[in-house]
């Protein structure tokens, strides 16, 4: 199992944070630099910076080797902001970490696929998302598509969507490069106790 992730949070001034995080943020860089981000569309193919981008409040984030520094709008607060912020770059940098499996090099049909996906839940998956007193199940592999449900924290959780693209599907994705996708049949308007409120979207 990966070593915990820990990030350090620090203010900067009255509208940006630095983040330090105890894995690399952006691992594919060619080298030594910093890397600038302030939409969804600079940031496509870059996990962290995707993931923080998709927390509301936020319009900028640059990266630099184990550094994550955020500037927010100023109608939010950070209070508000900071323990999202650190969950979207767990979530990115969980799903760059997974390591590729052999078994995932072979082909596989949905069975297979199914086996092995299920053991990831109950030894990757699962335990990240019980710190925030969630759970997700899987109901089935179709085509090569992973069919799941959220549950506890994590249904109607405002981060929900960062959890499924970043951390499971990240995830996934590197032991089983034929994944197709993922698929959430979780009814997200009926969760009772949200981890992160929709309402702060």
């Amino acid at each position: 199992m990966p070593n915990p992730i820990t990030i350090a949070a620090e203010p900067m001034d009255g509208s940006r944070y630095r983040f330090r995080v105890s894995a690399p943020v952006y691992p594919m860089a060619p080298g030594p630099g910093t890397y600038r981000f302030v939409s969804p569309g600079d940031a496509a193919g870059v996990p962290v910076a995707e993931a923080v981008l998709s927390v509301p409040g936020i319009v900028e984030v640059v990266l630099a080797d184990h550094v994550v520094e955020v500037e927010k709008n100023p109608s939010f607060e950070w209070c508000d902001l900071e323990e999202q912020v650190q969950y979207a770059i767990t979530a990115a940098v969980s799903g760059m970490e997974a390591a590729p499996s052999g078994e995932g090099s072979q082909e596989m049909d949905d069975d297979m696929m199914y086996d092995l996906v299920a053991k990831i839940f109950q030894t990757e998956i699962n335990p990240a998302v019980a710190q925030h007193g969630g759970a997700v199940e899987l109901i089935d592999v179709q085509d090569a598509t992973v069919v799941l449900r959220m549950q506890g924290g994590c249904q109607g959780c405002g981060m929900a969507n960062v959890t499924l693209r970043q951390g499971i599907e990240g995830s996934l994705k590197r032991v089983l490069p034929a994944l197709r996708g993922i698929q959430d049949i979780t009814d997200h308007a009926s969760g009772t106790d949200p981890y992160f409120s929709s309402e702060k979207k």
